[in-house]
Order: C-alpha cells, then sequence, then structure tokens
C-alpha cells in the first residue's frame, strides 16, 4: 500500500460530518489488530485495504471491504487530497480498486455519528431525561410493590 502521509491535509474528523466529508479523500482506520484505508471520491467508496496484525494477512477491494470494523477505540484519520493525487494514488494501488463503487454512506454514518443528533432526537420526540432523583423513585416504588 502506498499512501502519502505528509501531502494529504489531515482533517479533524471529531467535527466531519458526510455532509462535509471531501471530494477526494482517503481514510485510514486503525485499531490494535487491524489498519484499514478506504479510497472515497464524492459519495463513493472506490477502493479498500486491510491487513491484520496478528497474521500480517493483507487484503484488497470487496473482501478488504467485508473485514472493515470500526468500533469505539479505533482511530479514523480523514485525509484530503486534490483530483490529481487522488487519481495517482488509485493507480498506484490498482488491487484495491472496488469493482463497483459502494455507497460510501454506509461507513461514514458508523464513523461520523452527528453528536448533537441526540439532543435533536429528544427535542424532537419531547423526551425528558429523568434526573437520578426520579430514577431513584422509580426503583423505591417498584421495590416496595
Amino acid at each position: 500500500m502506498w499512501l502519502p502521509f505528509d501531502n494529504p491535509r489531515k482533517m479533524d474528523y471529531t467535527v466531519l460530518k458526510r455532509s462535509s466529508v471531501p471530494e477526494f479523500s482517503y481514510i485510514r482506520i486503525l485499531d490494535n489488530e487491524n489498519e484499514a484505508i478506504i479510497f472515497v471520491t464524492g459519495n463513493n467508496i472506490v477502493g479498500a485495504w486491510h491487513i491484520d496484525f496478528n497474521t500480517l494477512e493483507e487484503t484488497h477491494s470487496h473482501k478488504a471491504m467485508e473485514r472493515l470494523e470500526i468500533n469505539h477505540d479505533s482511530v479514523v484519520e480523514v485525509y484530503e487530497t486534490d483530483a490529481d493525487l487522488f487519481e495517482t494514488l488509485i493507480e498506484l494501488n490498482d488491487e484495491s480498486k472496488l469493482s463497483i463503487p459502494i455507497d460510501a454512506e454506509i461507513i461514514i454514518n458508523e464513523m461520523f455519528l452527528d453528536k448533537s443528533s441526540r439532543e435533536e432526537l429528544l427535542e424532537r420526540y419531547r423526551i425528558r431525561v429523568p434526573t437520578d432523583e426520579a430514577i431513584e423513585r422509580l426503583i423505591e416504588d417498584y421495590k416496595s410493590r
């Protein structure tokens, strides 16, 4: 896997929303046992690569997408590129190209959950989060029955 980590602009993914994913980018996902790279252009994933650190087995393309996992311990890095660099990356990592692009929404929804969405949902459906005292009262009422 050939990637320049000094040229593309590393983005702050903690505030990144689906609508602000760069037109040409690659996303690096690391955890204790795996590393994965996905190539994103527009709203499509056009390439993927995965390595299992335990076995040092590399997978490419659709098999890499199947092994891709994002959990709460994963480190996600988003790198923005220009069109020329992106095309060069795809050419140099030809084995990682997907035969059919995949909608990027499946992975972006996992990675970039909007932190305000919980508050928005609570407000939209007029849900009040119970206080600790209210929870204690409910438990005591239940125990007394």
